[in-house]
């Protein structure tokens, strides 16, 4: 029974890491291509020429401890777009959004940098900030 019990939770564990590597691969491979049309969800930020989108889903829990920092930082940012992955699935198909909270740095129309996961306020702000 408990071989039983060891082989189903190494099972498990090997199907949730194969789930974290297909959608860190999936988020590597669309960096260099174009960005899909985000004229629904720009608003402020359309003449923007680096802009950040921020993919949220309302039921993730590292999505609401990171709902303080973007609003706070939304105030002095306008290239930061906050995309509502329920609201906008096309457009969340259409980045390759595998995994909330995840970040997308679109710069001359051209995707640049994929963050999946929650971000520090630093390295938020670096993507937010030309170089």
């Amino acid at each position: 029974m408990q071989t039983l019990v060891f082989i189903g939770f190494v099972i498990f564990v090997g199907l949730v890491l194969a789930m974290q590597l297909s959608a860190y691969w999936r988020a590597r491979r669309i960096v260099g291509s174009a960005a899909p049309d985000t004229s629904s969800v720009d608003g402020i930020a359309a003449s923007e020429r680096r802009r950040v989108y921020y993919f949220f889903a309302e039921n993730c829990g590292p999505c609401r401890a990171m709902a303080p920092l973007v609003a706070r930082l939304q105030q002095t940012h306008r290239n930061l777009v906050k995309v509502d992955v329920a609201q906008s699935m096309v457009l969340a198909r259409a980045f390759g959004i595998a995994a909330t909270p995840s970040f997308v740095l679109v710069e001359d129309n051209t995707i640049r940098q994929v963050h999946l996961g929650g971000l520090n306020e630093t390295r938020l702000k670096r993507m937010l900030e030309a170089n």
